[in-house]
């Protein structure tokens, strides 16, 4: 090959581009893995078909350790008349970040969820949530707050220490958002009632804390994770519009 061989200069010109090119290729794919690890994904049905009761997972794939955890998740669906879904508080006790429920939708639309990392910041995921049927409005002559309570907790399978189990909560409670569709606008009828908070305590110890909004489903289910330490008590507290609040405790027995 012919040509003028390059000066010292040059040749270090030359050295230094293709090293800030190594370094902007190693902070790009920094960047797309810090999105990936902490980037929460909402898993729902592609169209629900009762729009009072849509199943949600929201997850983020995060380790859970102190100093380094996914501390909060929300989620959001603006277009809906009740488009906060709630805040969901997790610490290293939980094992992973997962919460599952079923909510109400009206219209659909566009779900985004927002993980806060305790150390890098806030990231954002989304998913088209369709809905078959308004899941927002009240029927006019239906009033709940008939019987709440009855609150039961499960941890699913056998526990291990060291593992990360599931806990599935429930409680009989009725959901009523107080609004009603009128001439194309959502008028307000009454006072909303609903399951506004859920505690969980692993012996004196706060794990979670998830806020609710008229937007979760009547007598609702859900389902978070727990990362098993030993034979303690796990106690969860519910909590609804009014001040309300009923409590329940089960055991943690984990297997030999």
């Amino acid at each position: 090959m012919n040509g003028c061989p390059l000066s010292r200069r040059q040749l270090l010109e030359v050295t230094l581009l293709g090293a800030a090119g190594l370094l902007l290729d190693h902070a790009g794919a920094g960047a797309q893995s810090l999105e990936r690890e902490h980037r929460p994904i909402l898993d729902t049905p592609n169209l629900a078909e009762n729009p009072t009761a849509v199943p949600v997972r929201v997850s983020v794939d995060h380790p859970m350790e102190p100093g380094h955890f996914i501390e909060s998740v929300e989620i959001v669906l603006e277009t809906d008349p009740v488009p906060h879904k709630g805040t969901y508080r997790f610490t290293p006790a939980n094992g992973r970040a997962w919460v599952s429920f079923p909510m109400r939708s009206g219209v659909g639309g566009p779900l985004k969820a927002t993980a806060a990392c305790s150390r890098h910041g806030r990231f954002v995921g989304t998913r088209e949530l369709r809905v078959a049927g308004d899941g927002c409005a009240s029927d006019p002559d239906v009033v709940a707050k008939q019987q709440p309570g009855n609150p039961r907790l499960r941890v699913v399978g056998s526990v291990r220490v060291g593992e990360v189990a599931e806990v599935l909560a429930k409680i009989d409670h009725d959901s009523d958002t107080g609004l009603r569709l009128k001439d194309g606008r959502y008028v307000r009828l009454r006072p909303e009632f609903f399951v506004k908070e859920m505690r969980a305590y692993l012996g004196r110890h706060r794990i979670s804390e998830f806020r609710f909004t008229s937007a979760l489903s009547p007598n609702p289910i859900i389902r978070f994770p727990l990362r098993v330490t030993g034979a303690e008590a796990l106690r969860v507290v519910f909590v609804n519009s009014e001040g309300r609040q009923w409590e329940v405790t089960e055991p943690i027995r984990p297997a030999a």
